[in-house]
């Protein structure tokens, strides 16, 4: 079965500044966990070239630098390429990859596809406000990198039918979710994506290659109890809530 991989930031503390402690991973753990990896083609490729998805995927969502100073290296050296979702409006500030850098990362095989203009959550949006978005951010990446932009990743998995809606009539041809599972078949549409936290085991990243093994029905069933509690509480008092718990403010770096 096929695996896509929802990484955000690798390396150290120092080399992680900015990003989020819960969702970063170290460099030791993220090498072990390419060894399980025995290939990574990017979505986007898969789409545009093959009309499917078939192959695993290692994708990264918010284009913090150490995408580029530490994972980068580390994809180039494993012979693995990925795809990474960037908010165009964040390219270029403190702690973020330049378009100079993604340019870099594109013509070494990388995708670079649409985490929307703002990390806004897409559910709270209007439609006028969705539109805006997809598209801005769509056109910023195709006239900077030149690579065709299919797929959008929407910031804290949040999306309604609006959402589908809007980036198909926008040319969008998938979206990378926070939904765990594996991907079956697919020529598209809704993609499911396993969330790689700085906790997750090295082992997992294997037993997540199959569809009904513990860890794939473990991630299935937290999710659905997470999306319940979101969907009760709502956005804002969801993230007040695993504020306090977690101590940082993760949902919204996701």
């Amino acid at each position: 079965m096929t695996a896509i991989y929802m990484y955000h930031a690798v390396g150290n503390k120092k080399q992680t500044e900015g990003a989020d402690p819960y969702y970063t991973v170290t460099s030791e753990n993220f090498s072990k966990q390419l060894a399980r990896i025995p290939k990574s083609i990017p979505i986007a490729n898969q789409i545009i070239k093959s009309k499917s998805i078939k192959d695993h995927c290692i994708t990264f969502d918010d284009g913090h630098i150490s995408n580029f100073s530490v994972a980068f290296p580390m994809l180039v050296e494993n012979s693995l390429l990925a795809e990474f979702y960037v908010n165009t409006s964040t390219i270029g500030k403190k702690s973020y990859i330049s378009w100079l850098q993604l340019q870099e990362m594109t013509n070494s095989g990388m995708t670079i596809q649409s985490h929307g203009h703002n990390h806004f959550y897409f559910s709270d949006l209007s439609n006028k406000e969705i539109y805006s978005e997809l598209d801005r951010s769509k056109k910023m990446i195709e006239d900077k990198l030149g690579n065709e932009v299919v797929v959008f990743a929407p910031p804290g998995g949040r999306f309604d039918n609006r959402v589908v809606k809007i980036s198909n009539d926008l040319a969008y041809k998938c979206l990378a979710t926070s939904i765990p599972g594996t991907v079956i078949k697919s020529r598209g549409g809704i993609v499911p994506r396993f969330s790689v936290l700085s906790k997750t085991p090295n082992k997992t990243i294997s037993d997540w290659q199959r569809s009904f093994s513990y860890s794939t029905n473990f991630e299935r069933v937290k999710y659905r109890l997470l999306r319940t509690t979101k969907i009760l509480l709502g956005n804002t008092r969801y993230e007040q809530l695993r504020s306090g718990v977690l101590g940082s403010d993760s949902e919204k770096n996701k």
